[in-house]
């Protein structure tokens, strides 16, 4: 420790590797870990600590003593005032992917036989949203800071793609209502936008900027579903990977870890039928279900909880694929397990959790994991993980 701050004690510390959750990460001069925001691999700083256990402390930068190498300028001026959309702004390009790939491995490491392929690169690295939520705060529209839940008004998000950025321009002008702000882009181009509460100027957006639809409150106003990618509908609530050519590149590894069919698959947490599409063009029979029905459902589709759809609908299955949210599937591996399909597909946003649930699929081994970074300047990696029956 080199002195006291306001707010804590303040360190000097080298930063060596990033965490999951985003934060550089080193330890003290008594050898304590510390989780930095903002930080790069390679950094001396001088930090202020916040937060401290007895193994591990939570600290802001002071100064940046020594810049390390893999330290970039932002390259959105947002970054310095706090704003939390982006993590790792201030990070390298190749450093950001190392990093995940080493997450990844660091996460799978108890998997006996596992191997885990290198990090693939599919996404532009700024100007990959085609979907986006907003916060806005007495009329303005912006981002939540980083770690705090007040907002940072945002004129511009560099992230957004072109279609988007033009959009969110017209509509923040607009003064939307406080409460949450949400923007989808079709692959056609036109946009849906809502707010969380009724807004009297909403129809007034519609035909601008290629606004087709605004759902304000519970209050429609012109086309509010639209066609996210052929087969695959939508509207500014619901779940779409943000990324066009991220997701591309991960509905084609879930493809390939499952091959072709002929065969009967069961789909888990399908969402709108994201992958499904995909999986029946491969010839698979698919079955595809999730707790919340989709805007515009695929064939066949069911409506319920994993844990029922797996006791519900008839097997046998010769593969199960799933993508649950970033919580996991705990509630579904018992009855995976005893279906006992020949080949399981994960996909997953989080990879602690889909470590936690692989394990207890005692019947299976994990061959391969696919790490693919489809949200660029942020800390989050997706992994199509392939298990097969032992």
């Amino acid at each position: 420790m080199t002195g006291e701050g306001g707010g804590g004690p303040i360190v000097e510390l080298d930063i060596t590797t990033l965490a999951a959750g985003g934060d550089g990460v080193g330890r003290d001069a008594g050898g304590r870990v510390t989780f930095v925001p903002r930080a790069a691999p390679g950094d001396r700083l001088r930090a202020q600590v916040v937060h401290h256990t007895s193994s591990f402390a939570r600290a802001e930068i002071v100064e940046i003593v020594r810049p390390g190498a893999a330290r970039v300028e932002p390259v959105c001026p947002h970054v310095a005032r706090g704003c939390g959309g982006c993590q790792w702004q201030q990070v390298a390009r190749a450093e950001q992917l190392a990093a995940k790939q080493a997450i990844v491995a660091g996460a799978l490491r108890k998997l006996p036989g596992l191997r885990v392929h290198p990090i693939a690169d599919p996404a532009p690295a700024l100007g990959w949203r085609r979907r986006a939520r907003f916060h806005v705060e007495r009329g303005r529209a912006g981002l939540y800071e980083l770690g705090g839940h007040g907002a940072i008004a945002i004129d511009r998000c560099p992230q957004l793609e072109p279609a988007l950025v033009e959009a969110y321009a017209v509509v923040a002008a607009a003064t939307p209502p406080d409460g949450e702000l949400a923007l989808v882009l079709a692959h056609d181009g036109r946009i849906a936008v809502a707010t969380e509460r009724a807004w009297r100027g909403a129809a007034r957006l519609v035909g601008r900027a290629g606004i087709a639809g605004v759902l304000a409150g519970d209050q429609p106003h012109g086309e509010i579903v639209l066609e996210i990618e052929p087969g695959l509908w939508g509207g500014p609530w619901d779940f779409a990977q943000a990324s066009r050519a991220g997701n591309a590149a991960l509905i084609a590894q879930a493809r390939a870890a499952l091959g072709p069919g002929p065969g009967r698959l069961l789909e888990l947490y399908a969402g709108a039928g994201n992958f499904t599409r995909g999986f029946a063009a491969d010839g698979w029979t698919v079955v595809a279900s999730d707790a919340v029905a989709p805007a515009r459902p695929p064939p066949g589709f069911h409506v319920a909880p994993a844990h029922e759809a797996l006791a519900r609908l008839p097997g046998p299955w010769d593969a199960i694929a799933l993508d649950p949210p970033r919580t996991g599937a705990a509630e579904a591996i018992d009855g995976i397990a005893r279906a006992a399909p020949r080949t399981i597909v994960y996909v997953s946003c989080d990879v602690a959790t889909l470590a936690r649930d692989v394990a207890r699929l005692t019947g299976h081994r994990a061959t391969d994991a696919w790490p693919l970074d489809i949200m660029p300047q942020t800390a989050h990696v997706e992994v199509v993980m392939r298990l097969v029956a032992a």
